[in-house]
């Protein structure tokens, strides 16, 4: 069973179905761990010290592998060209 969760054919132009939808999967992966960090970010208030620092480093490490994910869902949909890599 496939589901379309781009819902825009314009977003996948020039792009096979199958790396549509592992860049599909990536996006949605990325929205889940935003999704979990979310609530760490929005609880950090009432922590104490070592559950703040604690906190922060997940959150760190959240956006360590989001931004690792993003950037296999750019090189994706960009199909590797050199010319159009973002900076890390």
């Amino acid at each position: 069973m496939a589901v379309d969760l781009l819902g825009k054919p314009s977003l996948v132009h020039g792009m096979d179905e199958d790396t549509a939808e592992l860049v599909s999967h990536l996006c949605t992966r990325i929205g889940i761990i935003m999704e979990d960090a979310s609530v760490v970010a929005l609880t950090l208030g009432s922590s104490d010290a070592e559950q703040r620092a604690d906190g922060l480093q997940q959150l760190e490490r959240s956006a360590m592998q989001i931004s690792r994910l993003l950037q296999a869902a750019l090189a994706l949909h960009e199909g590797g060209r050199p010319e159009l890599d973002h900076p890390t």
